[in-house]
């Protein structure tokens, strides 16, 4: 193919793409010779490759399944495990353990819903050029190119709290392997996020409040989903604000939470994601529970981008 013609075939995708696709809104993309395939694909055909891969939950055997976020077992862990390393409060694990788990650029955390696509934060914002995929070490994972960005077109645009539609979908310019250590997540069902239930969050993330520091070894904890009413009680505004497209999770005594750089990560329940880490007013502190942006209330809209059969 020609410099001349791949030039060509990239301006006619980018008209088409924001023809076709985005009418009033616009969402961001680098539309390199690479990725005019997948927005053909996607915009033009609306064709999805049948799946050939197992989800996470399908491939995780039941007993392990069952006690997906416990304590690692011996077997199970990479290496010692000090006690005071968290995500906060949680402790180290293996990818395979968690091999959704993708960093979006080097600060956020995000999570493989297909082999070429990723859902992240809207708040880690649209300027991110890579994702991180393979590795339980975030030194050691490996670089994946993003075609483009698609930001929920709610996003902070409804006036009820400045997190509303905290979504974002990432097409991948190059599919990530499905492997033991990359393996993509089925979306739960709205149904699922009942008050008690035990969410699993993982990440890199900071293990303190304003902690300048990211981790190498991606963290893991569990906390219950709060009840809806209970977190629009608590002082702060910042809780009594939430939306129905968010759900609060953690302990009132605050001893366990997500942290700064988990933005954007899995919240999973019965191996199936559920949720992505949106806010928190500090980390793991008495009172102020992480907040999470609902997956399963905007399956449709994640149709409707990616193409996807979920």
């Amino acid at each position: 193919m020609s410099d001349m013609y791949r030039v060509l075939c990239v301006v006619c995708v980018w008209l088409l793409f924001h023809l076709v696709c985005c009418r009033n809104v616009t969402y961001v993309g680098r539309l390199t010779p690479d990725c005019v395939t997948s927005y053909h694909r996607i915009i033009l055909s609306r064709r999805v490759p049948p799946r050939t891969y197992l989800y996470f939950h399908e491939a995780m055997p039941q007993d392990q399944l069952s006690r997906d976020g416990e304590e690692p077992r011996e077997e199970d862990q990479d290496g010692p495990v000090d006690l005071q390393w968290r995500i906060v409060g949680g402790r180290q694990v293996s990818i395979k353990q968690v091999p959704y788990q993708v960093l979006y650029g080097m600060y956020c955390g995000g999570t493989l819903i297909a082999p070429d696509w990723v859902i992240t934060a809207a708040h880690c914002k649209d300027k991110e050029k890579f994702i991180l995929a393979g590795s339980t070490q975030r030194s050691q994972a490996t670089k994946y190119m993003i075609c483009a960005h698609f930001l929920h077109p709610l996003w902070n645009t409804t006036h009820l709290h400045t997190h509303d539609y905290d979504y974002q979908l990432v097409l991948l310019e190059q599919a990530v392997p499905v492997t033991p250590n990359s393996r993509p997540i089925a979306i739960g069902n709205v149904d699922d996020i009942r008050e008690g239930e035990m969410i699993t969050v993982s990440g890199w993330g900071h293990t303190k409040y304003k902690q300048r520091v990211m981790q190498d070894i991606v963290r893991r904890v569990r906390v219950p989903v709060m009840a809806h009413e209970i977190c629009k009680s608590l002082p702060l505004m910042n809780y009594k604000t939430i939306t129905p497209r968010m759900f609060c999770g953690g302990y009132l005594n605050g001893s366990k939470d997500s942290c700064q750089g988990d933005s954007g990560g899995p919240a999973i329940l019965h191996g199936k994601l559920v949720g992505l880490v949106s806010f928190g007013v500090g980390c793991a502190m008495k009172d102020q529970p992480g907040v999470y942006s609902n997956i399963p209330l905007v399956r449709n809209w994640i149709r409707q981008v990616t193409g996807l059969p979920l």
